[in-house]
């Protein structure tokens, strides 16, 4: 019994010793376990701090600090809006942005975004939200306060983006086109107001630039108008709906015919009531400008072959001179024609040659290279400096019309004009003075000594079978020997 007795005593002690390592053994598992969850939460919580900041550097851009585009278009979107009772939305733009990129270079024009975004985040008090959208574009929606007026956040950011900007050293000058758009949020909603400021902002550029301009019905109207012609002229160029009229240029000299300029014309009836200046406009705002000015080209070229020794000028919209493929596509249209390029004239107006001056002279240069003549237009009505002519080469300028609205009248008018005209003979220019409508005035401006004339008094702009006409029965003789009292009026001109 004893040993019974101690026997079992041992299988207690033995059980005992197992089952307490069995507990410690559940105890380190248990302890462990707790470990790796607290390890678990920890990496949760890392996790989702990661998330959070992921999240917030999404809605970020990473040049300004500023909202993007994505999280001003769900801020537009917030409900929380409905708690205001008025909202403010402005849309800016810089004016100038791309001639410091041309001219500086890109990490110029990311500095001056980057001191833009700061100093419209000193001007602007508490907004709702203010972003980059993207390029050189901002925008902001800002709760209405009776006490300050939305006129006066647009005025103070036309006022601080006017101040001149330091780049590196270099001082930098820009401004801001402004568009502001107001509404009560319940029945305008933040996307609607953004599209008005929007509209407004291009107002404001087409008013002068670095101004601000306040949404109004106008607008949408004007935007209606602008999207009917837009789906106009698009049906007029499938339909081939469009032609050139030609009007005709004379030797100032002789009388004979030197040259013409191709004019474009639409048969479209929906149409009709837009003028040439509405329609070209709005194919640049479109991007229709490129396949009506290919075709345009096409079609002068054509004409040109048939007047055989007359050459046949083409207006060039900025918009398809700063095309990458300008040049290439004018050598493709004279290649495709089968016509000397000295048959082709390209006319430009002064702000094509300022926008970019070294991108603007090397395609100047590479189509005189080929032979095609390179005319300035409208001379005399945009830049008061004269400066940027040192850079380019041209074959010829065009003194606008509005300068024969009172010559012969005024002696100073008739100074003006033979001055330009001299200016022009200076640089190795031919001379062109568009816009005559009387004899009188076309024999002082021989007298003043332009090289040629255009105008109704020459000719009026016609279809190519008509100047074909018109050139076989023009009479040049009639301008061979000016009339005695047309010298004495030269000689009081001079």
């Amino acid at each position: 019994m004893a040993a019974a007795s101690g026997a079992g005593s041992l299988g207690l002690l033995l059980l005992g010793g197992a089952g307490a390592c069995t507990v410690a053994g559940l105890t380190a598992t248990i302890v462990a376990l707790g470990c790796e969850a607290v390890r678990h939460r920890s990496f949760a919580h890392a996790l989702l701090a990661g998330n959070t900041e992921l999240r917030a550097l999404l809605n970020v851009d990473h040049l300004t600090g500023l909202m993007n585009r994505k999280a001003f278009h769900a801020a537009l979107e917030d409900r929380a809006l409905l708690d205001h009772e008025m909202l403010v939305v402005l849309f800016f733009d810089l004016d100038r942005f791309k001639d410091v990129n041309d001219t500086l270079g890109h990490k110029a024009g990311d500095d001056l975004l980057r001191k833009v975004a700061e100093r419209v985040r000193r001007t602007i008090p508490s907004p709702v939200a203010l972003a980059r959208l993207g390029g050189d574009e901002f925008a902001a929606i800002l709760a209405w306060r009776p006490d300050v007026s939305a006129e006066d956040h647009a005025e103070a950011i036309v006022a601080v983006v006017a101040e001149p900007f330091d780049l590196g050293g270099s001082q930098v000058e820009v401004g801001a086109s402004v568009g502001l758009a107001i509404g009560d949020p319940t029945r305008l909603d933040g996307t609607e107001l953004l599209r008005r400021a929007d509209l407004a902002m291009y107002a404001a550029k087409a008013a002068s630039k670095g101004c601000y301009r306040v949404f109004d019905d106008a607008m949408d109207r004007r935007e209606m108008r602008e999207s009917s012609v837009r789906v106009e002229l698009g049906r007029a160029m499938i339909e081939n709906q469009f032609s050139l009229h030609y009007q005709p240029l004379v030797d100032a000299r002789s009388g004979a015919f030197e040259s013409a300029e191709a004019l474009l014309r639409s048969q479209s009836a929906a149409l009709r009531d837009v003028s040439p200046f509405a329609l070209i406009a709005t194919a640049e705002a479109s991007g229709q400008i490129v396949a009506l000015t290919d075709w345009t080209i096409e079609t002068a070229l054509a004409a040109a072959a048939r007047l055989e020794n007359a050459p046949v000028a083409v207006n060039i919209s900025p918009v398809y001179f700063r095309h990458p493929d300008f040049v290439s596509r004018i050598v493709d249209q004279l290649l495709a024609a089968r016509v000397s390029p000295e048959l082709l004239k390209v006319e430009i107006t002064e702000g094509v040659l300022i926008d970019n001056l070294d991108s603007a002279r090397q395609s100047v240069d590479r189509l005189r290279e080929l032979g095609v003549q390179v005319y300035l237009d409208d001379f005399g009505t945009g830049y008061s400096s004269l400066s940027y002519l040192q850079h380019f080469e041209l074959d010829g300028l065009k003194l606008d019309k509005s300068f024969l609205r009172s010559v012969g009248d005024r002696r100073k008018t008739n100074q003006i004009i033979r001055s330009m005209i001299d200016f022009g003979h200076s640089l190795d220019m031919r001379v062109v003075v568009e816009g005559v409508e009387s004899d009188w005035q076309a024999r002082l401006l021989q007298m003043l000594g332009c090289d040629l004339l255009q105008g109704y008094e020459i000719g009026m702009p016609m279809p190519l079978d008509d100047l074909m006409i018109w050139r076989a029965g023009h009479d040049a003789t009639q301008w061979q020997n000016p009339q005695p009292a047309m010298r004495d009026a030269g000689a009081v001109a001079a």
